[in-house]
């Protein structure tokens, strides 16, 4: 790599941690931006619809692993998809449990319906 090269990226990723700092130290409101609350908007519908709709999902899978069209791993990897997937409030909540308060505000407002 060339030296102007190098120095652009090192100054680029100085310019890209100093700009995102105020993120990671919690302060600041708690109002999120519009694409932040699209965000918790789409988590909100999935995890609305997800669980009827991930219910049926394994339900199929185990009578394909009954009968011998699935193999077993695969169905166990599905489950703790999901597991993960609608569980990541709570799992974040258990394994982060220092976090600043506005990051928790922030965690139990994402996914409700805001007026």
């Amino acid at each position: 790599m060339s030296l102007i090269v190098k120095k652009f990226l090192s100054v680029l990723c100085a310019v890209l941690l100093f700009s995102f700092s105020g993120y990671a130290a919690g302060t600041g409101s708690v109002n999120m931006d519009d694409t932040a609350q699209v965000i918790c908007n789409i988590i909100g519908y999935i995890w609305g619809i997800g669980g009827p709709l991930m219910t049926v999902v394994i339900i199929g899978a185990s009578l394909l692993a009954i009968f011998g069209r699935m193999p077993w791993p695969a169905l166990f990897a599905l489950g703790m998809f999901c597991g993960v997937f609608f569980g990541a409030k709570t799992i974040i909540m258990n394994v982060i449990p220092n976090m600043s308060d506005n990051v928790k505000v922030m965690l139990e407002k994402c996914g409700t319906q805001n007026p």
